[in-house]
């Protein structure tokens, strides 16, 4: 089966499923630094929002600190084929995740990955379906390491590959790089949580809720005091220095107890600006899914988008987008900007310009990918 692609994806299939491999830039590239100071080279992780279905964000709290981090990692991989729609989720038979160690590590020089590797391995996620059944399943029942290429393989179980997929039931979006940057794993869960709420930008739980989503089990937090102090106002020292958020809380009171906490949350980023990192985000999702088709799929696809909003296209300019793959890739990037709004003014003659490299004053320059 012949594609299109630009993508770092494997795709095979396996009686009648498909087994999808994803391999990280860093494993055919790795850096050559130390990883204390590791600058990765690959997509600027600013820039990459990931997405948390509710199901996966309020049963991973047992994970410990780079384990999430390799967590986060697989949901960069995923974010181009998760789906708000449950038919639109192929019947993956596997999926296979491949990092360069580095990208756990970072920062934590003295860290070991094989120590790592065996506890996700033996990390498992639980829910219940519409009839109440309830399911318990190891998320990784293999996690590989290389030590002399630094390469870390892990492999999805089957059966959880939906519950990673599907957004339908809601969830949690944020920036990859503002997760890794955190030092603390309550700082993780809280920062994932509380971007649940950016757009409502309050967020109210129970003391006793709140504990238990961020893993602060501990006796000695018992006291509002201390888990005040040790937990809460350290995360958030954090998450307000380090992310996108910036967060204050109160404490809601019963009599002279504390049984919640109301958290107020702004985004430094504005409105206008997120909006448009989740538009880029969303075309490029929807990008590596069209170089995921056949090729004859691709073509019928371009030629129903040039014949339906091209109209001004001669036949020969059709004709070198449906033959050419690289007019053709332009092409689909270049529609994929103008159906997201990037090309208002006129989107036939920034297409134009995209593809065939017309200039026209005034035209906006950009891309999906």
């Amino acid at each position: 089966m012949k594609k299109l692609s630009s993508t770092n994806k494997s795709l095979q299939l396996a009686d009648g499923q498909l087994s999808l491999v994803f391999e990280s830039a860093t494993v055919t590239s790795p850096v050559e630094v130390n990883p204390e100071t590791i600058v990765l080279r690959t997509d600027t992780n600013k820039t990459i929002l990931i997405r948390e279905p509710l199901k996966l964000l309020t049963s991973t709290t047992e994970f410990g600190f780079f384990e999430r981090r390799l967590y986060w990692l697989v949901l960069r991989e995923v974010r181009n084929i998760q789906a708000l729609d449950k038919l639109k989720i192929k019947p993956f038979e596997e999926l296979k995740f491949r990092f360069h160690y580095s990208e756990v590590i970072k920062g934590n020089p003295n860290s070991s990955i094989k120590k790592v590797l065996d506890l996700i391995q033996k990390r498992t996620i639980s829910w219940e379906d519409e009839s109440g059944k309830h399911t318990n399943v190891v998320v990784f029942p293999m996690a590989e390491y290389w030590p002399n290429k630094g390469i870390i393989e892990l492999t999805m179980y089957h059966a959880v590959i939906p519950v990673f997929l599907f957004l339908g039931s809601g969830y949690a979006q944020y920036g990859l790089e503002d997760a890794l940057i955190l030092s603390s794993e309550y700082a993780q869960l809280l920062f994932t949580n509380l971007a649940r709420f950016r757009n409502t930008g309050i967020w109210r739980v129970g003391l006793d809720e709140l504990r238990e989503l961020i893993g602060a089990k501990e006796k000695s937090y018992n006291s509002y005091s201390a888990f005040r102090t040790r937990v809460i106002d350290l995360s958030l020292r954090q998450i307000n220095e380090h992310t996108g958020l910036s967060v204050t809380y109160t404490p809601m009171m019963q009599s002279r107890a504390v049984v919640g906490i109301t958290f107020h949350i702004k985004s430094k980023m504005s409105v206008d600006e997120l909006e448009k990192e989740t538009k880029k985000a969303e075309m490029k999702q929807r990008y590596d899914e069209l170089m995921q088709m056949d090729i004859a799929e691709i073509i019928a696809y371009a030629g129903t988008k040039l014949s339906q909003y091209y109209p001004s296209f001669t036949h020969q300019q059709r004709k070198a987008i449906l033959q050419n793959s690289d007019k053709l890739q332009a092409f689909l990037r270049a529609d994929l900007y103008a159906d997201y709004g990037f090309a208002n003014k006129d989107p036939e003659a920034y297409v134009a310009q995209s593809v065939f490299n017309y200039k026209k004053k005034g035209l906006p320059s950009g891309d999906v990918g």
